[in-house]
This record gives C-alpha cells, sequence and structure tokens, in this order.
C-alpha cells in the first residue's frame, strides 16, 4: 500500500482544485447578523517551546500563556482562534477574560472519531465540546466555538478515523442547542473546512454542514495550490475566495478564513517558495486584498510550533513571530 504524507495529500487535492478554480484593522469585531466586519485575527497553538507538542500530557504553565496574549495584544490582534480544549488551553479564556479583556476567543473543538464520546477524557470530542460550552456560558469574551478543523473523510487535516458528515451535525446541533440564551446571542457555532469539504465536496459535505453553521468557515492555503508568492493572493486567494462566494453567498451567511499563511523557511512545493520576504510580502498583499472587501480572517499563525516535522519540512515556519515571541517583520497596521 502506498503511504501518503499529509503534505502530499494537501498538494494533491490542492492541485485538482486549482484545475477547477481557476483600512483593514485587526480591531474590527465579531460579525453580528448577515454581513460580516472585516478583521483580521490569529491562529493560536501555544506550543512552540521545547518539548511541548499537544500530544504530551503535561499542561501549558499559566505564565506561558499570559505572556503570550500579552505578545498576541501587542501586536494589535482582537480575535484568536484555538486549536483543541485539552493540555490547559481551556485557561486562555479565563486569563484573557481577566488580563486582556479586548480579546475575542474562538474555541477550537478537537474532533475524531477515536475515543469520541468519553466525557472524562479531555481528548475525547464530548468532553472537549463540554469544555468549550462551560466556557462559553460563562465568559463574555468567547466570541465562537470551532466544532473540528477539516475532520471531514478526505480532507488534509482529518484524523486517523475522519466522522461523517452525519456525526458533525450532530456535534454542531450539540453545541449550538448548549449555548445559553445570552452566549447564543454572542456565540457564532461553526466548523472549519477545507476547499476540498467546502467546494470539491460541496454538494456531499459543505452545503449540509454550512446548514448547521452561524458563519461558513474555509481554510485557503496558496502555498500548497501550489502557486508563487506573486499570484498567491490576487490570483489563487481571489478565486478561491469568489469560488465561495458562488457556493454559499445565498445562504446569507459570512464566510469567514480560518486559517491563511506562508512558511518562511523550509523547502519550497514548486513554485511555491517559503522565505521570510515571500511571507512578509504574502500577509501584506493579503491585508491590503481585505480592505476592498469585507473580509474575516485567522492569519496562519502566530508562533513557530517547532513540534510540527509532519508538514514536508514547512510546518515549524509558518509563525508571524518566531518560537521567542520575536516577530519577523512588522505587520501592516503597526
Amino acid at each position: 500500500m502506498i503511504r501518503v504524507s499529509r503534505i502530499e495529500l494537501r498538494q494533491i487535492l490542492c492541485a485538482v482544485l486549482g484545475v477547477w478554480l481557476l483600512g483593514l484593522s485587526p480591531v474590527y469585531g465579531w460579525p453580528h447578523g448577515p454581513v460580516a466586519e472585516p478583521f483580521i485575527g490569529v491562529n493560536y497553538g501555544p506550543f512552540h517551546r521545547d518539548g511541548q507538542r499537544p500530544d504530551h500530557a503535561s499542561e501549558i504553565p499559566e505564565q506561558q500563556i499570559v505572556a503570550d496574549l500579552k505578545t498576541i495584544a501587542a501586536a494589535g490582534f482582537r480575535q484568536i482562534r484555538t486549536y483543541g480544549m485539552d493540555n490547559g488551553i481551556g485557561r486562555i479564556v479565563p486569563l484573557a477574560q481577566r488580563l486582556f479583556p479586548d480579546l475575542r476567543i474562538f474555541l477550537g473543538v478537537y474532533v475524531c472519531g477515536l475515543n469520541r464520546n468519553h466525557p472524562a477524557d479531555l481528548r475525547s470530542t464530548r468532553a472537549q465540546m463540554d469544555a468549550a460550552l462551560r466556557l462559553a456560558n460563562t465568559h463574555q469574551n468567547v466570541a465562537g466555538v470551532v466544532v473540528g478543523n477539516e475532520c471531514l473523510p478526505g480532507e488534509p487535516e482529518a484524523c486517523q478515523q475522519p466522522v461523517s458528515v452525519e456525526q458533525l451535525i450532530e456535534d454542531l446541533i450539540y453545541v449550538r442547542k448548549g449555548l445559553g440564551p445570552d452566549a447564543r446571542q454572542r456565540v457564532r457555532v461553526t466548523s472549519a473546512m477545507s476547499m476540498v469539504a467546502a467546494v470539491r465536496e460541496h454538494a456531499a459535505q459543505g452545503r449540509r454542514i454550512a446548514e448547521h453553521c452561524d458563519v461558513v468557515m474555509v481554510n485557503i492555503h496558496p502555498f500548497f495550490a501550489p502557486a508563487p508568492v506573486e499570484e498567491a493572493v490576487h490570483a489563487n486567494l481571489d478565486g478561491s475566495y469568489r469560488r465561495l462566494t458562488e457556493l454559499y453567498g445565498q445562504t446569507g451567511k459570512p464566510i469567514v478564513i480560518g486559517e491563511i499563511g506562508w512558511p518562511s523557511a523550509g523547502p519550497p512545493n514548486g513554485p511555491a517558495v517559503p522565505s521570510a520576504e515571500n511571507q512578509r510580502r504574502f500577509i501584506h498583499e493579503l491585508v491590503d486584498y481585505g480592505r476592498t472587501r469585507a473580509l474575516g480572517v485567522f492569519l496562519f499563525e502566530m508562533f513557530d510550533e517547532p513540534w510540527k516535522t509532519e508538514a514536508g519540512g514547512v510546518g515549524p515556519h509558518w509563525g508571524l513571530f518566531d518560537r521567542n515571541g520575536r516577530a519577523k517583520f512588522a505587520l501592516p497596521w503597526n
């Protein structure tokens, strides 16, 4: 049997899709009503120090989370998207509410078909949904719950046992019903889809999932298309975003980009070349592109995470800041 790595799978799927698809500031708020307000948020994984990785049992120290949140807030971000509820990530919400009250958190729930319904296991989907609901119902700074990240069959980041569309819909319904009246007014429930689910499998996956989401969240990665950096925003991203508006515009729900970025180092992916200058160019052009649209986007990602060694050599290098919290370049609004 031929084994295919995640980066190879993403390259293959993006290549197939590529044949088919031809004054923004980070302080804007989360969308209210049918039209999204523009914002630039950031994906935050706290596993950026020596020996830290999400599959280890040790929790991220509270002082590290505080230091990270300080860096995020000082950089001008107001929206943060997280992944998972274990390893101490649940501390982000109360710490941010107490120390950085302007930050709004979009809680990620890990969704996988393995060990789904063990409430005592913080890695299980059921435990993570319950933990997210407790925080969303008691903390005003929770603005969204993202139920799963590319967790359907055929998606590049799905775990060894992806969940079915029916199971993910059941999870989305569970979270929406679990929100109290106050939380239901301010917390947007969604799931982060890849372009595979959102576009290529629109009828079987994307359309059905979107029916149960408050916003349509899709991860777009021009680097894996692969697109050269000079075409990444105004050709690749623009084509992808236009296709999404064609497919989901009639829902009246905002389209939010759940992940988008460019690596600063690592081997090239065909014409897509990682470098610090290409990363800077991509981020600056992305923000400029967003000025002409009501675009909500989460940049991928805040810090380099050295543990991400599977993604063909580029995995550890997506951070806007290095593993020690130093900015790689001046952000467009600074």
